[in-house]
């Protein structure tokens, strides 16, 4: 009888109504370490997986091969360069931006906030591609124009090509990040103390150096610690402007490994390079927990009549409205209109009365031919839409299963869907594929568009989480022992009451990881194959593949245009989208 009891006590926590929803949440921490756990493992196995070398013939050349290959060593030093530089150039534009729009009486605030969301839908390759058509040093544009005013210059001036202009364009890409992870922290500074300081005799300047930036000091430690991680392993820019010209990262020669030109993957070798790019990665989260220990030190909102209080310019408000707008000239206009221009002509060339003769719509025809043919306006939607409610309700179930419930190992539930955060997503891609190959007689995952869903998803757990956690919280318990009280499941509760109260946090999820998944092209690029193609994929092929500047320029727009009007309806249709991004 004591074993019995013994047993169902053991089993209890299983036998409830919500452990179907418990189940999900330990089904997608599970995926995620096996995925993680995969890319260490690939590292000491030779050649292509399958199941009867799965648990033998471990061996550690992959490391030898790697760590001789001459050119890792500069490959890891130019990661490790642009990661810095990137969170640099990142941290000059978005620190004033955040403060300017947060703090300050700027005109134009809600117009600037939602051009930050409308800069997700412009992926970073199409910048790229549309600053190579404007300053490549043969046929940019810009480069074009200098040279017809100063003939004694051959070729440039400008160059696209190489880590400066990588660092810069990369800074400006993730500019909008950075912005809206600092924009709770510049809203919850006391203002008390900003004006204390001004008593003292301190000018705005001196106020925002020596009180304002080291209060926020948690906050940029977190956003620029997001956006070196992110930097350190980004593939499409540094493959574009630098591999192209023998300039190699880590994430270059990784996706050489898996995508060789010629023979076999060498999935091995491109694990080490994972394993390569978690050591920064790492370092970088030991310091930010360290620095999250001391995070007491830096409250300043109390019970004590906080009160927000916006600084007025005054003549300073033109400088701040021109630093604002020249960002988004550098980052989103001249790209674009590069892009545009490149779009409607035969090839790059200088605007001119005999360039306008030759525009036509070619580029565009033939890219909506690419496309119905080979799937992917389909494959797209299916990523997308598949994305987003995986997202939301992957992050529902596990933030729900960590904060509602009694199950066992609800908190590591909740620590391992952050794993995605600090993991470059490289590596996930990576993960995916190797299992891929691997699993292909059992599984039919490989080359399918499941794979990139998958692979997407696992990405967006981190993001999803934190944003429902936060909602999630702020809804007192007893709304649902009310229903308990009344015969009902935390399930029901969960459908009833939970979810209508925290729609707006649901339905921000969806749309961003939707919007994130329309314009991936990393883990689409490591898993592409003829059947599972979507635009970015198809897109990168057009111009780096098959060199039809045309019609890639074309499908680009095609891309831009129509997320940018499927925003600006979900802005018009749902206002909280703006107020998430604020408060995000």
């Amino acid at each position: 009888m004591n074993i019995l009891r013994r047993a169902q006590s053991r089993l209890f926590p299983f036998l409830k109504p919500e452990s179907p929803l418990y189940v999900v949440a330990l089904a997608a921490a599970a995926v995620i370490l096996i995925m993680v756990f995969v890319v260490f493992w690939a590292t000491f196995k030779e050649g292509l997986p399958t199941t009867q070398n799965l648990f033998s013939e471990f061996s550690f050349q992959n490391y030898v091969k790697v760590f001789s290959y001459p050119l890792m060593p500069r490959a890891a030093l130019n990661s490790v360069i642009l990661a810095f530089g990137t969170t640099f150039v990142s941290m000059f534009f978005a620190v004033p931006m955040a403060w300017l729009i947060h703090r300050t009486t700027l005109p134009l605030k809600q117009l600037f906030v939602t051009l930050m969301l409308l800069h997700v839908v412009i992926p970073s390759f199409i910048r790229c591609m549309g600053w190579i058509m404007l300053i490549s040093p043969e046929t940019g544009i810009l480069n074009q124009a200098i040279r017809t005013v100063l003939p004694f210059i051959e070729t440039g001036p400008l160059n696209p090509y190489g880590l400066p202009f990588m660092v810069f364009l990369m800074g400006m890409v993730f500019t909008p990040t950075l912005f809206l992870m600092l924009g709770g922290a510049f809203m919850a500074i006391d203002p008390s103390l900003e004006e204390s300081a001004e008593a003292s005799g301190m000018n705005r300047l001196q106020v925002l150096f020596r009180i304002s930036l080291p209060l926020l000091k948690p906050a940029l430690l977190a956003g620029s610690m997001f956006v070196f991680v992110t930097a350190i392993s980004m593939f499409e820019v540094p493959a574009m402007l630098g591999a192209s010209h023998n300039i190699h990262v880590l994430s270059t020669l990784m996706y050489d490994a898996v995508r060789p030109t010629q023979g076999l993957p060498q999935l091995g070798i491109a694990g080490v390079y994972g394993v390569i790019l978690l050591i920064p990665t790492l370092t970088a989260l030991f310091y930010y927990t360290r620095m999250m220990k001391l995070s007491h030190k830096f409250r300043t909102i109390t019970g004590k009549g906080y009160r927000p209080k916006l600084i007025d310019l005054g003549s300073w408000t033109w400088a701040g409205l021109a630093f604002i707008i020249l960002y988004y000239i550098t980052d989103m206009v001249f790209p674009l209109l590069g892009v545009i221009w490149t779009s409607l002509v035969p090839f790059i060339q200088l605007p001119s009365l005999e360039a306008v003769s030759t525009i036509n719509l070619a580029g565009y025809v033939q890219g909506i031919e690419i496309l119905l043919k080979q799937g992917a306006i389909g494959n797209t939607l299916k990523l997308m839409l598949f994305v987003g409610l995986s997202s939301v309700i992957i992050g529902l179930v596990m933030s729900w299963v960590s904060l509602r419930t009694k199950m066992p190992g609800r908190y590591a539930i909740d620590t391992i869907a952050m794993v995605p955060q600090v993991v470059p997503g490289i590596a996930f891609a990576f993960a995916m594929a190797f299992l891929g190959l691997l699993l292909v007689k059992v599984i039919p995952l490989y080359g399918t568009i499941t794979s990139i869903i998958i692979a997407d998803t696992v990405r967006r757990i981190p993001f999803a989480t934190r944003t429902i956690n936060s909602s999630l919280i702020q809804i007192h318990p007893e709304l649902e022992e009310a229903v308990q009280t009344s015969g009902g499941s935390k399930v029901l509760a969960l459908r009833k009451v939970i979810m209508p109260l925290i729609a707006p946090a649901l339905l921000y999820t969806f749309i961003w990881s939707l919007l994130n998944a329309y314009r991936e092209v990393t883990t689409a690029l490591f898993l592409v194959s003829p059947q599972n193609k979507v635009l970015s994929t198809v897109i990168w092929s057009l111009w780096w593949d098959a060199g039809h500047t045309q019609t890639a320029a074309a499908v680009s727009v095609i891309m831009v245009g129509v997320a940018a009007i499927f925003i600006l309806i979900m802005l018009k249709a749902f206002p909280q989208i703006r107020r998430g991004m604020r408060q995000h």
